[in-house]
């Protein structure tokens, strides 16, 4: 969802408007999904966020980036007041993506390399659900900022500031040797350029 949403779905509109008669299947997933469709042969291309396991057949070319932050709900307001250590939040009910997405072994990896054990009071499939958790005060979120950005400018969450920021990720085109069908090849070719 999060690299559709925040990547791949204005270059899929570009797309369309160029070679409106072509016909494009987006198969939506988490990255790990992705890369082992790619490895199976079941799609031409992938667009993942890293880190990913796997594919060590696969090129993967950095096509963007996206930051991890946490927002919460007015219950929170204190901690968005000044700058948190994670391990104050890891201390919260956080609410976070299922264990079998990129993102989450991400945080995982982060919290772990703290000395922190990540264990949400939630964890769901989508980050837009993420949000809208976080806006009923149900706990604090990790989300890609991007996901945020709208629910932040209109007052309904908070942003949460780190003493360690979180480092930013790349989002990459996950591909395998073989050929690409056309459409593909000129949707990437979109991308790319």
């Amino acid at each position: 969802d999060m690299t559709l949403q925040v990547f791949l779905l204005p270059h899929l509109e570009r797309f369309h408007l160029l070679y409106p008669g072509a016909k494009i299947q987006v198969t939506n997933g988490p990255s790990p999904e992705t890369i082992r469709l790619l490895e199976q042969g079941a799609i031409d291309f992938g667009v993942v966020t890293l880190p990913v396991e796997g594919g060590d057949d696969l090129t993967l070319t950095p096509v963007g980036r996206v930051r991890d932050i946490f927002v919460a709900g007015p219950k929170f307001s204190a901690l968005a007041r000044g700058t948190q250590r994670l391990s104050v939040l890891a201390q919260q009910p956080l609410i976070c993506l299922e264990p079998n997405s990129s993102t989450r072994r991400y945080l995982d990896g982060v919290f772990s390399a703290a000395g922190l054990t990540l264990t949400p009071e939630f964890e769901l499939a989508t980050s837009d659900l993420i949000v809208r958790f976080a806006q009923r005060n149900l706990g604090i979120g990790c989300v890609v900022e991007a996901f945020a950005k709208e629910a932040i400018a209109a007052g309904q969450v908070l942003p949460l500031h780190l003493d360690t920021p979180i480092p930013p990720r790349d989002i990459c085109i996950a591909r395998s040797g073989a050929p690409l069908s056309r459409a593909a090849e000129r949707l990437l070719h979109l991308i790319l350029t």
